[in-house]
């Protein structure tokens, strides 16, 4: 039979993980919502256009291994260097994740992205332009 310390303790260490469960689901919910609200951070239109670019360079990876590797480098190297605006690395994630996966898919280095992820990006890199441009991201082939 419990004494009623032990009573008490069980309730209070009940009532501190209820506390807790209840403090992080509303904090879980506010930034949600705020990302939600907010959206994307916003790239200057040049970091918009540069994007672009890069994106259209992908519409034909090169089938040889070597030179899809290579496209992927110096895209890589254009993304690192070219974007003017620190807030930007947003937008240029975005295009890294895209060229990535042409690249591994052209040399089956890894599975396609899935319609979601494709989704996902698309509406990301989109966001982030909101004002300037609507990015034109080559189709996926599922």
């Amino acid at each position: 039979m419990s004494t009623p310390q032990q009573k008490k303790t069980v309730r209070l260490i009940a009532f501190t993980f209820a506390a807790i469960v209840v403090v992080g689901a509303v904090g879980f919910g506010v930034t949600y919502a705020w990302q939600i609200w907010r959206g994307p951070t916003q790239a200057s239109k040049a970091d918009c256009d540069l994007a672009q670019q890069l994106l259209d360079k992908v519409v034909q990876v090169p089938a040889e291994p070597d030179k899809a590797k290579a496209l992927e480098v110096e895209i890589r190297n254009v993304r690192y260097t070219q974007f003017e605006d620190p807030k930007s690395s947003g937008i240029s994630t975005e295009v890294g994740r895209y060229i990535a996966w042409r690249v591994n898919t052209v040399t089956k280095q890894s599975p396609a992205p899935t319609r979601e992820q494709y989704d996902e990006v698309v509406k990301n890199a989109n966001g982030h332009c909101r004002g300037h441009r609507v990015l034109n991201i080559p189709a996926y082939d599922f």
